[in-house]
């Protein structure tokens, strides 16, 4: 049950936490009275998304907009976490030589990343050249904070869309700890040829 109601409050953010706190106590009320002797389990309920649609409806508010919004951001910060922790995995089965390549991966990401500001820099100057003819200090602050602002917001939405897409197919480059059995097997094979011909010396 509890994981049924915190399901639902997820889905309640966009409503006061007092009005929360009352929807999911009357939930719990009504479904406790309904098991009367039944378990969690075998009370036939809507799920705890239609029921969050409900709710919401309920306060005039379009849970179809709000709920596609929060579901996006939940989503894509489970894709994010997802993908640091299969990296982690990976670079901790992986060899040097397949985890530099990572690391070398990572700084180019970045370096990209870097790249994108540049003509944001160029808006800014742009911008900066044009409230040069008024005589408003402060506005210069607000463009230039502006576009460094929409600059982060970019650079966050292509590091959150591209990270969980790179590395999500890593793939684990195993670590050498067998030791080669090659040369030893060819170092064998030479001194056995090379008995074979002293022996055929001594024959002759």
């Amino acid at each position: 049950m509890d994981k049924y109601l915190d399901e639902i409050r997820s889905y309640l953010g966009v409503l006061d936490k007092s009005i929360v706190d009352k929807e999911i106590a009357n939930i719990k009320t009504v479904l406790e009275q309904n098991m009367n002797g039944k378990s969690f389990e075998d009370l036939a309920l809507v799920s705890a998304l239609e029921q969050a649609k409900e709710i919401l409806k309920s306060y005039g508010v379009n849970s179809e907009i709000v709920l596609q919004k929060e579901n996006y951001f939940k989503r894509k910060g489970k894709e994010l976490i997802d993908g640091f922790v299969h990296l982690f995995d990976i670079m901790s089965k992986n060899n040097f030589k397949a985890n530099l390549k990572i690391v070398f991966d990572i700084i180019v990401l970045f370096v990209f990343i870097s790249l994108v500001k540049i003509p944001f820099i160029a808006i800014r100057n742009i911008g900066e050249s044009l409230l040069n003819n008024i005589n408003f200090a402060l506005a210069y602050d607000i463009w230039g904070i502006a576009i460094e602002f929409v600059y982060i917001v970019v650079a966050i939405m292509i590091f959150i869309n591209v990270f969980p897409r790179w590395y999500k197919n890593l793939k684990v480059v195993p670590k050498d700890d067998k030791p080669k059995k090659v040369v030893s097997e060819v170092k064998s094979m030479g001194n056995d040829l090379e008995s074979i011909s002293l022996s055929d010396n001594d024959n002759k």
